[in-house]
């Protein structure tokens, strides 16, 4: 007999229809937003990397770059869509979400419903929510990549959704997905990072090809001996509460620059102050003082970056950029930009990022409130600045200007490296939810196409 949470959550999959107009637009805003990203990861060495290791004629990437297999073609699209560390996340479960969840749905040349697209997607979200407070936000904390262990979960459950599973099999698929959930935080700042998204992508596929094929699993994964016992923490909780179950696309942060969602309160507050006082933080006079919730940035690893990906997860160098360039952009995070930056690692060493024992997160990136300070030389304060909201998160939802620039600049990097715009797009556009995301299209060139005709 399966437990109450297996019975709970296979029925929230297979009654998932997407959610009301708005969680159905949130979906459509976040499918956008990852082809975007996967779009530019394309052109990163990771995804380059696992191209060439998975050559072939078997199957088309989004990309339009064949490679060995179907399965790898999931992967691949899962890593290039991780690759730049710019996708959507979801605190509420620890993970990068679309990256997992839309390779596993969204297949070059398949021609699946718009509907059950979205229907799907909205599944892999209710998974990941579910099975995160089953197993406890304790397991990321412990060292667990929840994108790689918990998103496996969320693309098995968009793939069954999509094949219409009963809940015998979405409960035989999660068994056999449980086994290949892994990914671990000690290799944030390599390719095996984006590589763990690429991982529970196609995982959740093959589970889901396995179970259609008659494979068996244990009855109960989540169940006695089970999943939960071993991967969970204390405060995973046996049956969840019934929000457990909804879809709530709305959790959904977009992420407004390329590197850890961590360093992005920092940069937000480095903005602010950045917006009042201008361009002063070249001044070696200045000393800056951040203030953050006790153990909110413990992922953040590297206070003296030395490569693009380390970058990524330092809170020195994602402020100093902030506050001498303004807006991070993808070039800040390149190996030379790192290098080569003398006045960054200059601002760097007069940056102090502080630990506020008073407000002790529990590992929780958006506890509490963070402090930015300049100082003079004197020791006097310039001024005083405080943020509680992660720009881009629900609490500072991105515009729609913001979700279209942000696209239109990582669209444009595919484009430079291939000669072609991003090939699955125009399957995507399909989708009515996903159109609206889209950038208008440029009246005076398709007037000018058709007068060409």
């Amino acid at each position: 007999m399966a437990s109450v949470f297996t019975e709970r959550l296979c029925t929230a999959i297979r009654s998932c229809d997407g959610g009301d107009a708005s969680m159905r637009a949130l979906i459509g805003r976040a499918i956008v937003d990852t082809l975007g990203v996967a779009a530019a990861g394309f052109a990163e060495p990771v995804t380059r990397v696992t191209l060439d290791a998975y050559r072939g004629h078997g199957a088309i990437t989004w990309s339009g770059i064949l490679c060995e297999s179907e399965e790898a073609a999931v992967m691949i699209d899962a890593i290039a869509a991780h690759a730049l560390d710019f996708d959507d996340v979801y605190l509420d479960s620890a993970i990068h979400p679309s990256t997992v969840i839309l390779p596993a749905i969204l297949r070059s040349g398949a021609d699946h419903a718009p509907d059950e697209i979205v229907a799907a997607f909205g599944a892999g979200l209710i998974a990941a929510q579910a099975v995160a407070a089953r197993v406890g936000l304790g397991h990321y904390h412990k060292g667990w990549h929840g994108t790689g262990t918990i998103g496996a979960f969320a693309a098995a459950a968009a793939a069954g959704r999509l094949r219409r599973f009963d809940e015998k099999q979405l409960a035989t698929m999660f068994a056999i997905v449980a086994s290949q959930s892994a990914g671990l935080k000690v290799n944030f700042g390599t390719m095996t990072k984006p590589a763990h998204a690429g991982f529970a992508a196609s995982a959740g596929v093959r589970a889901a090809l396995l179970t259609r094929a008659g494979f068996t699993a244990a009855a109960d994964i989540f169940g006695p001996g089970g999943y939960a016992e071993l991967y969970g923490t204390p405060d995973g909780r046996e049956e969840p509460s019934d929000d457990a179950y909804r879809l709530r696309a709305d959790k959904v942060a977009l992420k407004l620059y390329p590197c850890c969602y961590g360093t992005h309160r920092l940069i937000g507050i480095a903005l602010d102050a950045r917006a009042k006082l201008g361009a002063i933080f070249a001044e070696d006079s200045l000393r800056i003082r951040v203030t953050v919730p006790k153990g909110s940035i413990d992922v953040l690893r590297y206070d003296r970056p030395r490569t693009g990906l380390e970058a990524k997860f330092s809170a020195p160098y994602s402020i100093a950029v902030a506050l001498l360039d303004g807006l991070p952009t993808l070039d800040h995070f390149t190996d030379a930009a790192v290098a080569s930056r003398a006045d960054v690692k200059a601002c760097m060493e007069r940056i102090d990022v502080v630990q506020d024992a008073t407000q002790d997160s529990g590992g929780d990136i958006e506890f509490g409130h963070v402090m930015l300070d300049v100082i003079n030389s004197d020791g006097t304060s310039r001024d005083h600045f405080t943020r509680s909201a992660i720009p881009g998160s629900p609490e500072d939802p991105p515009s729609r200007e913001d979700v279209v620039a942000k696209f239109e600049s990582v669209t444009a990097i595919f484009q430079r490296a291939f000669g072609k715009p991003f090939p699955i797009l125009q399957q995507a556009a399909g989708i009515a939810e996903a159109r609206a995301w889209l950038p208008e299209p440029d009246t005076h060139a398709l007037k000018q196409r058709v007068a060409a005709r």
